[in-house]
């Protein structure tokens, strides 16, 4: 009986070593099918066993150990040990590990410090220099590999995911038992949505948001962690100004964005996080569309006539030059003028606002499904990380630092979310809103396993 083969059209099929720090859905999505981590992150944020069948938290919110499965084998029949998950950990926070688009060191900086290390026959044990209850939300995005497998990279991919790696190039085919995936590459969105119309693809991922409602197709809605905002740079004297961030929030009508620039696709935002994360408290509201309060803080800040010095990437997001001429046109209204400079180089522009050599905002879609790392790298003034442009609230940190100490899920989820309160009304970004990811099913395919959808983040794993 010959396997099932499902064809799957996306913006690229590469993928690399698997510990290079991403949040490229893209590339997850074929990662995830080969390679497994310790745990796996849900739809609803929680976690479920992958290699580790199950784990615990000391009280101090140091100490994690995790019982290792005993019965996986790798595709090259190396069995699963302990110490390749005390490797893999390792190796992630090597400085020799690069990450894409500015993330190099980001995991470094939670593992640095860390003893992890094999305990009895099948245990690891992590323990970390400081509390962090949230290191789960870590580990979910480390594949576990051998070193024999490491040392087969770039050649080969060897992993203990359900599929193994069959070819790689322009067309990417991995087989299990039962199933064949061959991923095509194709940059153009349309085409890859034209590709399931016309029954010469299955799967489409990574849609336009005008195709969010094609008539003649199945097209899912995952939703995902992105928060697509302009982020403000506290260097600017502008920016430290209370009134000028909470005229911008109130100035831009979000909505208007959703309808008109995301076609629907997106929900607005009332902060730095979405539903999916930790701490998101669904009872804050939004900034509400008020032009003319929007104003009155401008007057009450003495801005009238201030240029606002906007930088924008010409891609990642895509909609960057639209929301630029509308953020714009919204200021010019309530009495800025802003002028808009844009950068084609986006993982320059990542670096540009990571080392704050930007004006006084600028557009990015944050991404980090962990409420920790949102927090920690963006917005903690102790902590200073890798997105951190500035912003300090001693009452936020001392939140923060207390829920990394807190082992018990909901006291930390109440924390989070006093956090969350403190970061809406202080508008350290503009708040825009949050994508939904799009993917195109032939509803017709007699080859998709019933009931199958994209998995959280709108990732395709099988």
């Amino acid at each position: 009986m010959s396997k099932r083969t499902i064809r799957i059209v996306q913006e690229h099929v590469r993928i690399s070593d698997p510990h290079v720090t991403s949040d490229n859905a893209e590339r997850l999505s074929i990662l995830g099918n080969v390679f497994d981590p310790l745990i796996r992150v849900q739809e609803d944020g929680t976690f479920e066993p992958a290699l580790a069948r199950s784990w615990s938290l000391s009280p101090d919110a140091r100490t994690w150990t995790f019982d290792i499965r005993d019965d996986i084998q790798f595709h090259d029949g190396h069995p699963l040990m302990p110490e390749d998950v005390v490797f893999s950990l390792c190796r992630m926070r090597d400085e020799d590990i690069p990450g894409e688009l500015g993330t190099s060191g980001v995991i470094r900086g939670y593992l640095a410090g860390a003893d992890i290390a094999r305990a009895g026959a099948h245990e690891v044990v992590v323990k970390t220099p400081e509390p962090m209850a949230d290191l789960l939300d870590l580990l979910c995005e480390i594949p576990i590999l051998s070193e024999s497998a490491v040392a087969a990279l770039p050649d080969r991919f060897v992993g203990t995911g359900r599929f193994r790696v069959e070819e790689t190039g322009d067309q990417l085919v991995l087989e299990s038992d039962e199933l064949r995936l061959i991923w095509q590459a194709e940059a153009d969105a349309s085409k890859r949505l034209q590709a399931v119309l016309s029954g010469e693809a299955d799967i489409a991922a990574k849609l336009l948001p005008r195709h969010a409602a094609h008539p003649d197709v199945r097209v899912e809605r995952s939703t995902t962690s992105v928060c697509a905002t302009f982020m403000f740079n506290f260097d600017r004297r502008l920016v430290r100004n209370e009134h000028f961030r909470r005229a911008m929030n109130l100035a831009v009508d979000v909505d208007t964005l959703v309808r008109e620039v995301m076609h629907g696709a997106a929900d607005a935002l009332t902060g730095p996080l979405t539903r999916r994360h930790l701490g998101f408290d669904p009872d804050v509201e939004s900034w509400p569309y008020d032009p003319d309060a929007a104003r009155r803080e401008i007057d009450a800040g003495g801005l009238r006539g201030e240029k606002v010095l906007v930088d924008i990437p010409a891609v990642l997001p895509d909609e960057a030059p639209e929301l630029a001429l509308r953020v714009a046109a919204y200021l010019s209204d309530v009495g800025l003028v802003a002028e808009v400079r844009t950068e084609t180089d986006r993982p320059g522009y990542a670096n540009q606002v990571r080392y704050r050599k930007i004006g006084d905002m600028a557009c990015f879609d944050s991404s980090p499904a962990s409420t920790f790392r949102v927090f920690r790298e963006k917005f903690h003034s102790g902590f200073a990380g890798p997105w951190w442009l500035g912003f300090a609230n001693r009452d936020f940190d001392h939140l923060v630092d207390r829920a990394r100490r807190t082992a018990d899920l909901e006291d930390r989820r109440h924390l989070y979310r006093l956090a969350y309160r403190i970061l809406r009304d202080e508008a350290p970004w503009l708040f825009l809103y949050n994508p939904v990811r799009l993917t195109a099913i032939d509803e017709d395919s007699s080859v998709i396993p019933s009931g199958w959808r994209p998995a959280a983040g709108g990732l395709l794993l099988f």
